[in-house]
């Protein structure tokens, strides 16, 4: 998401972090003169690119079953 760009579909998210990790948050906000919902929400938007692609470079095999007991 670029920043200052206005959100499309917004949704309010609430969400508990320890206050270290909120210190942490605001220095990088500060540094970079952006607000903490950015820093966030780049956060999240890179979490889900990385988890998207997918890990394995080949398919995975099918399982076979060889017997079912009913």
């Amino acid at each position: 998401m670029a920043k200052g760009k206005k959100l499309e579909t917004p949704v309010t998210l609430f969400a508990s972090i320890e206050a270290e990790q909120h210190d942490t948050l605001r220095t990088i906000a500060f540094q970079e003169h952006r607000s903490i919902a950015d820093i966030v929400r780049q956060a999240i938007d890179e979490l889900i690119e990385r988890r998207a692609k997918p890990a394995r470079t080949t398919k995975p095999e099918r399982m076979k079953v060889t017997s079912v007991r009913v």
